[in-house]
């Protein structure tokens, strides 16, 4: 079995941004948002956003999980997805298969970014209770602290950052990566023909955003619930971060 890497994000945390820059390796094999179609298309499905859709027996947890397993037997696999789409099924025996590693991004950032692209996500979409879960049982898994990077740390110092992670992770650092053409890609489109990245289609590489029109967390009664719901869960794995 090749090495299956696995970054467990938030939405908006930059996540795909990340997985830009591993698809310009070109030394492994890309799997986007896998356990997605599992938790809003199957016949599984935690939650219905597709009401059109037909609930499908091929995104089951387990077939989604099987599918990665076959690919890491003639490749090194890399897959970036949302800790929530786990949460739920996710045990110690799951998250073994893996190198399980992760993304953060403070709330007061991510929040209104994410209410602006999606304003009825709830809690759990929200993204914070399920990584901080799935870090526990890497945790417990390894034995040791998993690696985490935070977004500001991506954009504010991506080659110190990428640097770090690529040391922690065992793998060589690839500067050339860093940089890529501008545009969409077709291994993101699954969910809503991939809109949530029109932004990073527009980029080269990693930088920080100009200041944003997002809403005021403290103007909108869900935000400012949801923030002090994750802003604990956030801090305890900033405090776990790779530093740079």
């Amino acid at each position: 079995m090749n090495k299956i890497l696995v970054l467990w994000g938030i939405p908006r945390s930059r996540s795909t941004a990340f997985e830009r820059m591993i698809l310009e390796r070109k030394d492994f094999h890309i799997i986007h948002e896998p356990f997605g179609p599992h938790y809003y298309f199957s016949d599984e499905r935690v939650k219905n956003r597709a009401h059109d859709i037909e609930p499908q027996p091929k995104y089951r947890f387990d077939n989604v999980l099987q599918r990665i397993l076959q690919a890491a037997e003639k490749h090194n696999v890399f897959v970036k997805d949302l800790a929530f789409y786990v949460a739920h099924r996710a045990d110690e025996a799951f998250m073994s298969h893996f190198e399980n590693t992760f993304i953060i991004r403070h709330p007061a950032q991510k929040l209104p970014s994410h209410y602006m692209v999606e304003p009825d996500f709830d809690i759990h979409e929200a993204g914070y209770l399920g990584a901080y879960k799935l870090f526990e049982l890497a945790k417990a898994v390894s034995g040791k602290t998993p690696v985490v990077i935070d977004s500001d740390d991506l954009v504010n110092a991506p080659e110190a950052t990428i640097r770090a992670y690529c040391d922690a992770v065992g793998i060589p650092f690839l500067p050339e990566a860093l940089a890529w053409e501008p545009g969409p890609r077709k291994e993101f489109v699954w969910w809503e023909g991939g809109s949530w990245h029109n932004k990073l289609n527009q980029t080269a590489g990693f930088k920080a955003p100009k200041k944003e029109d997002y809403p005021a967390i403290e103007d909108h009664a869900w935000l400012q619930e949801a923030y002090d719901i994750c802003l604990p869960y956030y801090e305890k794995m900033y405090a776990a971060r790779l530093r740079v």
